[in-house]
């Protein structure tokens, strides 16, 4: 089984540096979040032992947060030493590379605001660990199992028509999100302009 700090540097390693996509410490700590959460709902098992706990900020693995701590709210640089990709089996490797497309677009904040409406996080007290139980039941509740897994038995352009319909399916909710936000203000749109708002999604 891998470590968080394993899952940590992967994300690292493939990070997009060039076209400015950067992760910081409070990013990274999103991504290893969705990554557990979405191991144990389609994988059946945790990706690492390493607690997610509730903090202020969002879910954190403190062992990571140490690690990286040094670097304040700026970005991480990728790792100058080789990944061992020995330690990541293909099933394992595709999961983290579905969730960098998936979430590494956000920026940390808006991982940060993602994670503050999501049961997991609201329902467990400060400093105390976000149960597996907890996480699987939610991830489970968000994108059916069988979606997230790249089983050999799919065909590639299967992959990729379930790849397009995640993302759309998170657009359209933070499109949602977004337009309570909206309401609550007192702002509202036309019906024509959400209808083509969410066509371009």
């Amino acid at each position: 089984m891998l470590r968080a700090d394993d899952v940590s540097r992967y994300f690292l390693v493939i990070q997009d540096t060039e076209t400015g996509e950067t992760i910081s410490n409070l990013k990274i700590q999103r991504l290893c979040y969705y990554a557990q959460g979405f191991a144990l709902a389609t994988l059946g098992k945790p990706l690492f032992l390493d607690d997610i706990e509730h903090w202020k900020h969002g879910p954190v693995v403190q062992s990571v947060w140490r690690n990286y701590r040094s670097y304040g709210s700026g970005p991480i640089p990728p790792p100058r030493d080789p990944l061992n990709l020995n330690l990541y089996d293909p099933e394992t490797r595709s999961l983290l590379d579905k969730i960098y497309e998936l979430y590494g677009r956000f920026s940390a904040w808006e991982l940060r605001n993602k994670t503050h409406s999501e049961p997991p996080w609201i329902n467990t007290p400060d400093g105390c660990p976000i149960t597996h139980q907890a996480l699987r039941a939610y991830f489970k509740s968000v994108v059916d199992p069988i979606q997230l897994s790249n089983k050999s038995s799919q065909e590639p352009s299967e992959q990729m028509d379930l790849a397009a319909k995640m993302e759309s399916d998170l657009a359209f909710r933070e499109l949602t999100e977004r337009g309570l936000d909206a309401i609550a203000a007192g702002q509202y749109s036309k019906l024509q302009d959400m209808k083509r708002r969410l066509n371009d999604v």
